[in-house]
């Protein structure tokens, strides 16, 4: 039995019907090498990798009304059956026809009765190719640890390891704290320690401000971004695309530009978003921003959400490339010394401060008013994770290609993640067919806007 904490209490109580609170991964795994490899291998191998897998074995209990956080408990008729899935994809197997189906199943969710996460064994890929998705409550994991997560289910060579723990290891229990309990710690937390929580927050904002007031270049405040077709009411349907750059191209200009690899992500995204909004005559004179989550893991075994967020504002407005990357290093530079200066200030959680019950209302209240599509907070959420630099098989078959695939949540109706993985950035793309049915249109300008950047690097 493990207490959630406060930032997963708050993704568990944020999910509504139109914004389900999971993210996940398209693993596209090649069988021209792994004569055994089928559904039944690859439960088998899940099966046995269980008692190692925390997250796969915890629901969520207690405190319905959302006076406190709630528990993760394990399940102890947890149903393989019920969690893995089989499904094939619509003939010809290419990537139109595997982006709807993997739009589609990603757009209902999950079960809050059982342990929160499907895997889903997607066959009839062209070339004989199956892709597995993998969809996971984002109160379980983070960016980081659904990364490390691919370590414990996935080998490093073509024959599976033999399983580290035993089932007779598992040593989590089933049981929550009796009703009385938990009914005191909900008075007690409503009562006493909001308050208390409410002027230590106070306080910490204060304090925050004055340490930051006297910083150059700072980020921008939440709804200081303009409107785009990406802010808006968001349906409970999925459209998603991909895209992926060799990580040889991409490291190649942050060394012209003598830069971090993740301004040269963000530098890619915003010429990727400047020229799909410009080909439709939405570009906005100023930048659009993006909110970044950004890992404060120590323990990459914990379940749950370690991770803060900053916001930044992005290079949409500036035309050419090299400006383009300079404009973002520096905005990512003012937005690493905010971060620094506030974290230093920081003794509570904005999460931590009120009951998860009152931000479930208030999100509602915020979703129901449809502010966000007229004073947008953010134009879209921005992770990048940073994967394995060799090769993962399961079940004796390569994983060729991982799309990481992340939720989308309060009226802000675009998500772009990045995820690493021997040699490869994939970019993953999450939307709505009502936001941007084109959404392929922006993955594919992902490859124009590197080639942008090596030309006025003069690396082509």
């Amino acid at each position: 039995m493990k207490r959630l904490s406060g930032l997963d209490a708050a993704f568990w109580f944020a999910e509504t019907h139109n914004c389900p609170m999971h993210g996940g991964a398209l693993r596209i795994c090649d069988l021209s090498e792994a004569p055994n490899f089928s559904f039944g291998a690859v439960r088998d191998l899940l099966a046995a990798r269980f008692p190692e897998l925390p997250a796969l074995r915890y629901r969520v209990a207690g405190s319905s009304l959302g006076l406190d956080r709630p528990w993760f408990v394990e399940d102890p008729e947890l149903d393989i059956d019920f969690h893995l899935r089989r499904i094939t994809v619509p003939s010809p197997g290419g990537r139109r026809e595997l982006d709807e189906l993997v739009g589609r199943l990603m757009s209902y969710p999950l079960d809050r009765a059982r342990p929160l996460w499907e895997k889903w064994f997607i066959e009839g890929l062209e070339h004989g190719r199956v892709a597995i998705l993998t969809k996971v409550h984002h109160a379980l994991i983070d960016g980081v640890s659904g990364a490390e997560l691919i370590d414990l289910i996935y080998d490093t060579s073509p024959v599976p390891r033999p399983p580290a723990v035993e089932v007779s290891q598992s040593s989590a229990g089933p049981g929550i704290p009796r009703f009385e309990r938990r009914a005191l710690g909900a008075i007690f937390n409503v009562a006493v320690m909001t308050p208390y929580r409410v002027l230590r927050v106070v306080q910490q904002t204060l304090s925050q401000q004055l340490a930051v007031r006297g910083l150059a270049n700072r980020p921008p405040h939440f709804f200081q971004a303009p409107i785009t077709r990406f802010n808006g009411s968001i349906s409970p349907q999925r459209r998603v695309s991909s895209s992926r750059l060799p990580l040889d191209r991409m490291q190649a200009v942050k060394l012209a530009f003598g830069v971090k690899l993740n301004d040269v992500v963000l530098a890619v995204i915003s010429g990727a978003v400047r020229r799909y909004l410009r080909d439709r005559g939405e570009l906005p004179e100023r930048a659009l921003v993006g909110q970044m989550p950004i890992s404060t893991r120590a323990d990459s075994t914990e379940v749950g959400n370690q991770i803060i967020s900053m916001s930044i504002r992005l290079a949409t407005d500036v035309a050419d490339p090299a400006g383009r990357m300079k404009t973002i290093f520096g905005n990512t530079q003012g937005a690493k010394e905010m971060a620094t200066a506030l974290a230093t200030h920081q003794t509570v959680g904005l999460t931590e401060t009120v009951p998860p019950g009152l931000l479930r209302l208030a999100i509602r209240a915020y979703t129901a008013s449809h502010l966000g599509g007229h004073l947008a907070p953010i134009n879209m959420v921005i992770s990048n994770v940073t994967g394995p630099d060799y090769p993962l098989f399961l079940a004796g078959a390569v994983v060729e290609q991982v799309v990481p695939i992340g939720p989308l949540m309060l009226d802000v109706g675009l998500n772009i993640t990045c995820f690493s993985y021997d040699g490869w950035v994939d970019f993953g793309f999450v939307t709505t067919p009502q936001i941007a049915n084109e959404i392929d249109g922006l993955a594919d300008a992902v490859e124009r806007a590197l080639r942008e950047l090596q030309e006025a690097a003069c690396l082509v």
